[in-house]
C-alpha cells in the first residue's frame, strides 16, 4: 500500500477494530467457556468441570462481561440459570477455527499434539463449531 493512503486510513481509522474485537474474548476463562457453550454445556457448574482454578468469583466475573459484550445470554427459568450463545457469540465460530488452526500449524515439532492428534482436533472442531462445510481454505482430508 503506498504510504500516503496507508497514513490516511491510520489517521481516518484510529481505533483498531481487531483490537476491539480482541477485548471481547481476551479474558483468561473466555475462549473455555466459549468452547464449553459450543460443546452445549449451559450450565455455571458445566464451566468449572475440570478447571481447579476457575473460582465462583472468576467465573461470574467473566460470565457478566460476556454479557456485557452480548456474546452470551442468561436465561433464568424456573430458578434454574442457564448461558446460551448469542448471535454475536456464535458468530466467534470462524475465529474460534481459525486460532486453533494457528495453534495446530504452529506446533511444528509436534510438541503439544502429534499428526494425528491435530488432525481430530481439526475435524471435531469442524463439527462442534458448526463448520463442516467450510473448510476448504484447510488442507485437512475426507471433509
Amino acid at each position: 500500500m503506498e504510504k500516503r493512503k496507508l497514513e490516511y486510513y491510520e489517521k481516518k481509522y484510529e481505533r483498531n477494530p481487531v483490537e476491539d474485537a480482541i477485548k471481547c474474548i481476551s479474558n483468561k476463562w473466555t475462549l473455555h467457556i466459549l468452547r464449553d457453550l459450543f460443546l452445549g454445556k449451559t450450565r455455571f457448574s458445566e464451566f468449572q468441570t475440570n478447571r481447579k482454578t476457575l473460582d465462583n468469583k472468576a467465573l461470574t466475573r467473566c460470565l457478566k462481561t460476556m454479557e456485557k459484550n452480548e456474546l452470551i445470554e442468561k436465561i433464568v427459568e424456573n430458578d434454574e440459570v442457564e448461558y446460551h450463545l448469542t448471535e454475536k457469540g456464535h458468530s466467534l465460530n470462524k475465529v474460534f477455527y481459525e486460532l486453533l488452526i494457528f495453534a495446530l500449524e504452529n506446533d511444528k515439532e509436534n510438541e503439544h499434539y502429534n499428526e494425528y492428534e491435530k488432525e481430530e482436533l481439526r475435524k471435531m472442531y469442524l463439527e462442534i463449531l458448526d463448520l463442516e462445510h467450510e473448510d476448504s481454505s484447510h488442507n485437512t482430508p475426507d471433509n
